[in-house]
C-alpha cells in the first residue's frame, strides 16, 4: 500500500480507513521533495458519490474552499484535502484541565465553524460534527480534519440530527470530558448553557447559527467573549489611566491662568452659576437644542456570606448586595462561580446563591453582575476557607453515674 500513487499525483503513505464503500488515505505529492501530507478521500459506492460530490465542489462554504482538488478515476470520486495539525478534540479534553474561559471560547469557535460550512448538505455536516474530526490548535482555535466515513445505510440526514451532535460536543466541552453526559456532568454546566445544550440534544434548533445566537445572549459570553468583557474593560481602563496622567505642560500653564482670573476676577460668577449647575440635573446637560448623555457606569459587584466560619457540610448563602449608580439603572442579571482550588465546580445566575460545602479546601466564590445596558462589572471575589468538621465525642460515662446492678 505505501508504493500507490494514484492518478499519478498522489502517493500513499498510510490508511486511515477503508471498507467496500470508500476509503480515506494519509499522502504526498508523488515525485516531489516537498514533505507535506494531506488527507485523500476516496469514494467507490454510487450513492455515496450522488449525495456528497457536488456539495463539496459547488457549496461554496468552508469545505468546498478548502478542498485541494477532486478527480473521478473508473467511477470513483477522490477528494483531497488539508491535513489539520493539533490533537482531536477527544484527546485534548482528556489530557487538559478547561477554565469556564476556555470552555466558552471552544463553545465559540465550534460554532463558528460550523457556521461557515452551513451550505453544505447536512449529511457532510453530520459527519464533520465528531470529536475525532476536529482538531485543536494553540488551545482555542478549532479546524476539521476532513475525514469522511459515511454510514451507506444512513444517508438520509437532516439538521435535526446535527443539533444532536453539536449539543452533544458542547456539553463534552463543559464537562471536560469526551465522555460527557447531561445528567452525569449537570454541574459542570453553567446554569445559561444547560437550556441550549437540552435544546441542542433535542434536535430542535434548525440551524447553527440560533444555537449561536442563544449561546451568544448569555451573560457567560458577555463575561469573557463579548465586546465588553472583563478583559476589554481592564484593558480600556489602563490606557485612560496612562492618558490621564500624562501632563501636557502648555495646557497646564494655560490652565492656571485661566484658573487664577476666574479667582481674581470672577468670584461673583460662581455665586450665579453654581445653582445653574445645579439646577441642570445629573443625567443631561442642554447646551441650546442638544442634550448630552452622561457615560454609562459600570455596576459594582458585591455580595454578603450568611456565616464566616464554614466547615464541611455547611450550608452557606450569599447574597446580592450589588449596586449601580446610575439613576434609574438596575443589575439585570448575574454570573456566580465557585472554585474549588482552581477547579470550577458551580455556575449560577440566581440572585442569591446557597451552596453546601461537601468537602474542605480553599474555595474563591466570585460575582460578576450586569447593568440594564449591558455593561457587566468587574468580578467581586471572595477567598473561603472551609475547615474539616470536627468529630464531636461520644458521651463518656461519668464517675457519678449509678453502678449496674445486674
Amino acid at each position: 500500500m505505501e508504493h500507490k500513487v494514484i492518478n499519478d499525483k498522489y502517493h500513499i503513505l498510510d490508511t486511515l480507513y477503508s471498507d467496500q464503500f470508500q476509503s480515506v488515505f494519509i499522502c504526498e505529492l508523488a515525485n516531489s521533495e516537498s514533505q507535506e501530507k494531506f488527507i485523500l478521500n476516496e469514494f467507490v459506492d454510487k450513492d455515496i458519490i450522488d449525495a456528497v460530490k457536488n456539495s463539496f465542489c459547488y457549496s461554496g462554504d468552508s469545505v468546498s474552499k478548502s478542498l485541494i482538488d477532486s478527480f473521478e478515476i473508473d467511477g470513483m470520486f477522490y477528494a483531497l484535502f488539508p491535513i489539520s495539525k493539533g490533537p482531536s478534540l477527544e484527546e485534548y479534553l482528556s489530557k487538559h484541565h478547561l477554565t469556564i474561559a476556555d470552555k466558552m471560547l471552544l463553545t465559540e469557535q465550534l460554532l463558528k465553524k460550523f457556521m461557515e460550512i452551513d451550505k453544505s448538505i447536512p449529511l457532510i455536516q453530520y459527519t464533520l460534527c465528531d470529536l475525532n474530526n476536529l482538531s485543536v490548535a494553540n488551545r482555542k482555535y478549532l479546524s476539521f480534519f476532513n475525514l469522511f466515513c459515511f454510514d451507506k445505510n444512513n444517508l438520509d440526514i437532516d439538521f435535526s440530527l446535527v443539533s444532536k451532535k453539536l449539543g452533544q460536543i458542547i456539553c463534552c466541552i463543559f464537562a471536560n470530558s469526551p465522555d460527557g453526559d447531561i445528567e452525569k456532568d449537570k454541574d459542570a454546566i453553567p446554569p445559561a448553557i444547560f437550556p441550549i445544550i437540552t435544546r441542542a440534544m433535542a434536535g430542535s434548533y434548525e440551524s447553527t447559527k440560533e444555537i449561536y445566537d442563544n449561546f451568544k445572549n448569555t451573560l457567560l459570553y458577555t463575561t469573557f467573549i463579548g465586546d465588553v468583557s472583563l478583559d476589554d474593560q481592564i484593558r480600556i481602563n489602563i490606557k485612560k489611566a496612562k492618558k490621564r496622567y500624562i501632563i501636557s505642560w502648555p495646557r497646564f500653564i494655560a490652565s492656571m491662568m485661566v484658573l487664577a482670573a476666574l479667582v481674581w476676577g470672577g468670584f461673583w460668577l460662581f455665586g450665579k452659576a453654581i445653582p445653574a449647575f445645579i439646577s441642570r440635573g445629573r443625567d443631561s446637560e442642554n447646551i441650546g437644542n442638544n442634550i448630552i448623555e452622561k457615560k454609562n457606569n459600570a455596576p459594582i459587584a458585591e455580595f454578603s456570606i450568611s456565616i464566616s466560619k464554614v466547615y464541611s457540610g455547611d450550608d452557606v448563602t450569599f447574597v446580592d448586595k450589588s449596586s449601580d449608580s446610575d439613576p434609574g439603572d438596575s443589575i439585570k442579571s448575574r454570573l456566580w462561580t465557585i472554585e474549588k482550588d482552581g477547579t470550577v465546580v458551580l455556575n449560577s445566575d440566581e440572585e442569591t446563591l446557597s451552596y453546601v460545602f461537601d468537602e474542605p479546601g480553599n474555595y474563591k466564590v466570585s460575582l460578576v453582575v450586569q447593568d440594564s445596558k449591558g455593561t457587566p462589572s468587574q468580578p467581586f471575589t471572595y477567598n473561603l476557607k472551609v475547615l474539616e468538621k470536627p468529630e464531636i465525642p461520644d458521651d463518656v460515662t461519668g464517675d457519678d453515674e449509678l453502678p449496674d446492678l445486674k
